[in-house]
């Protein structure tokens, strides 16, 4: 086959065959792909917040209290105790299946260093330090 045909036949390509062919080298590209996951998962759960911006949100939740510092503990949801609703765990594993996150947090509103309520489930995006708001709860 010389090249005048070889080029015809991939100009003849269905728009899905070169979508898929894409999508595969894409898939190689580790860059590309967290791209992809970060705008997936900012799609799909809102803007995505670094850990930082997630302990401030979650500790202004709190009211204000005089002589109070109000923070945010994270800690990996394989170790918290506490009991996690049901609804909150359905989308948790929606969450898990998406293939988005890498890790999952539950943050928690303190004062000081004693825990308060209503936790959030927070995802970190795979190959970055951006997280997304699962869900949130009432304790």
């Amino acid at each position: 086959m010389d090249q005048t045909a070889a080029a015809s036949s991939h100009l003849g390509s269905s728009s899905a065959d070169v979508t898929a062919r894409v999508r595969s080298i894409r898939s190689q590209l580790p860059g590309q792909v967290l791209r992809e996951r970060i705008e997936l998962a900012n799609v799909a759960y809102g803007p995505l917040l670094s850990k930082a911006d997630v302990r401030q949100r979650v500790a202004e939740t709190l009211p204000r209290r005089l002589g109070f510092v109000r923070g945010a503990t994270l800690e990996p949801i394989e170790t918290y105790r506490e009991l996690i609703p049901d609804d909150a765990l359905l989308k948790y594993d929606d969450a898990v299946r998406s293939g988005l996150f890498a890790r999952f947090w539950v943050a928690t509103p303190t004062y000081y260093e004693q825990r308060q309520v209503d936790p959030w489930i927070l995802g970190e995006v795979a190959g970055s330090e951006l997280c997304a708001v699962i869900t949130q709860w009432d304790v």
